[in-house]
């Protein structure tokens, strides 16, 4: 009864970061840094929908979380010149057709080879200049454009690619607002992926949105996303899937790759897993859900979930809930971590020292008294 997948990539969150303090789960609550306060809608989805314990991300880092996450692999390239890259040693690829491309592409190449509708908003994606109209000289929204020519007819030009400085309740906004194009017209793409990146935080860069309020934004714009989903005539054909590309944000009181991801439908039967499942099960079950072909061994092999389906849907609509943490909270130039925040590159993911951005983060959600473990 699924006919379309919307696939949610966040970014670099850890299990216990975000879920530590459910007590259904495998949780350590003294490394939770965002508790239900601010994120009710990540805490209410997972209870609702299913908490799994057990994911575990493929990728160490983002350079390899976005091929894992849309590869199900990360080339030889990729994986050789990483360690260069993260130690500021060399530039990162910038030319398209290099040799860090898969060999097979990637989830978008096989929903074209299969011939579905598709849409991208914000993956693989960077914006271009601000542009002036000539007419009235005005400042017009900068467009964006994919990284990959291929991808370029399937995604939407405003929806902004990685900018921590940009809401994800703004992204969510231009998703709802063309989501509602597609109700009118009654077809919705087959295959939905949209980069949800704000979690990954500024850091305490002064005049930035404070850890909590990015993580809180995201929080809410996923409730958004899924309220106006549950809404609409489209969610008993639907299921979401939201996961983090890696979990290099610091720690975890099972593994380092331990990260957050959610199955939401009508036809996920909730509870708790405690199966193992990785980044490249959750691809095995888009493709099996929607018949597309495996593009490594490890999505090949990958073991779908199977086992997440209920019999019969459950089609209440989902409310979504304003986290108590204010979303308009910036980072003082007095707050502790902010000197060290002033010099972090925030223009792509993870330009930063991920050690030195760990502790920073650690301090500001635990204070300086509490050792970072």
């Amino acid at each position: 009864p699924i006919e379309h997948v919307i696939y949610i990539i966040k970014e670099n969150r850890t299990y216990d970061q975000l879920f530590g303090d459910l007590r259904s789960g495998d949780g350590d609550s003294s490394l939770t840094f965002f508790p239900r306060a601010i994120t009710p809608n990540h805490h209410a989805l997972a209870e609702r929908f299913g908490l799994y314990d057990r994911f575990f991300t493929n990728a160490e880092v983002s350079q390899q979380g976005h091929p894992w996450s849309t590869a199900g692999y990360v080339t030889d390239y990729i994986e050789k010149t990483t360690p260069d890259i993260y130690r500021g040693r060399r530039p990162e690829p910038d030319e398209t057709g290099d040799a860090d491309e898969p060999v097979a592409g990637y989830l978008w190449d096989a929903a074209m080879r299969k011939h579905l509708t598709l849409r991208n908003y914000g993956e693989a994606s960077e914006p271009l200049a601000h542009a002036r109209d000539a007419a009235d000289q005005k400042e017009t929204e900068g467009v964006v454009r994919a990284l990959l020519p291929s991808l370029q007819p399937y995604t939407n030009p405003s929806y902004p690619p990685f900018d921590v400085a940009v809401s994800d309740r703004r992204r969510a906004d231009v998703w709802i607002s063309e989501f509602h194009e597609y109700e009118r017209s009654g077809k919705l793409p087959s295959l939905e992926i949209l980069h949800l990146p704000r979690d990954h935080t500024a850091g305490v860069r002064a005049g930035m949105c404070t850890p909590r309020a990015c993580v809180a934004d995201n929080d809410l714009a996923l409730g958004r996303i899924i309220e106006t989903l549950s809404h609409s005539k489209f969610w008993s054909t639907t299921a979401v899937f939201v996961l983090e590309d890696d979990a290099q944000a610091g720690p975890d009181h099972v593994d380092s790759h331990r990260s957050v991801m959610l199955a939401i439908s009508p036809w996920a039967r909730g509870g708790v897993a405690h199966r193992f499942v990785n980044t490249t099960d959750v691809l095995a079950t888009i493709e099996e859900i929607l018949g597309l072909d495996a593009f490594s061994q490890f999505d090949h092999f990958g073991r779908p979930l199977r086992e997440l389906w209920r019999s019969s849907p459950d089609t209440r609509p989902y409310t979504a809930l304003t986290p108590a943490q204010p979303l308009a909270e910036l980072n003082l130039a007095s707050a502790p971590g902010a000197r060290e925040s002033a010099h972090i590159d925030l223009a792509e993911e993870d330009r930063v020292d991920d050690a030195v951005f760990n502790h920073i983060l650690w301090r500001a959600m635990k204070g300086s008294q509490v050792p970072y473990p």
